[in-house]
């Protein structure tokens, strides 16, 4: 039973990071014109997902994880909601929230190859603390914003920092994985 938890667990995280690879190509590949359309896009879908969710919890048992499904919806739409009203200023943010979460991620990973890799003397675990290091320097530049100034220049960076972290995230978890048979 923990063992096939343990799998799934692995299988999520793996599909997770496919996922954002999809999502760091589309980025990448939008062309310029086409970004406010991809924002308006992205507005939308959080609104559709807030509304699926209250719909969801509308036909469920009130219970208190409920309750708190409800609050990330009803926050996921007012994100959704800001996402259209503030079309212009929101690769920025997002550029913001990305660089804090790449540096927060690349702490983290190193953290984790340096305690448990390290020790357990699996072969190349400097390999891992390269690519966290990598990471943390991809969310400085970000963060520092030094070369571009177009909002579609800002999302490619961001989308191919994207592809780069959901990389280092299927190395970690591949390599870092205590059982070799999941």
């Amino acid at each position: 039973m923990l063992f096939q938890e343990l799998g799934k667990l692995k299988r999520s995280m793996i599909m997770t990071s496919v996922i954002m690879i999809a999502v760091g190509i589309l980025m990448f590949i939008c062309p310029e014109r086409y970004v406010s359309m991809l924002v308006v896009a992205a507005g939308y879908g959080l609104l559709i997902f807030a509304t699926v969710m209250v719909f969801e919890y509308l036909s469920s048992k009130k219970v208190l994880i409920n309750y708190v499904y409800l609050t990330g919806a009803l926050l996921i739409g007012v994100l959704g909601a800001a996402v259209l009203f503030y079309r212009e200023h929101v690769l920025q943010v997002l550029g913001l929230i990305f660089g804090i979460y790449l540096v927060a991620e690349g702490l983290n990973e190193m953290f984790n190859t340096w305690k448990y890799a390290r020790r357990a003397r699996r072969n190349g675990w400097w390999i891992m603390i390269v690519l966290s290091l990598l990471l943390i320097a991809a969310g400085i530049v970000i963060l520092t914003n030094p070369w571009w100034n177009s909002p579609g220049a800002l999302m490619k960076v961001i989308g191919g920092m994207m592809l780069l972290s959901s990389a280092v995230s299927i190395i970690h978890v591949i390599m870092i994985w205590p059982f070799k048979n999941m």
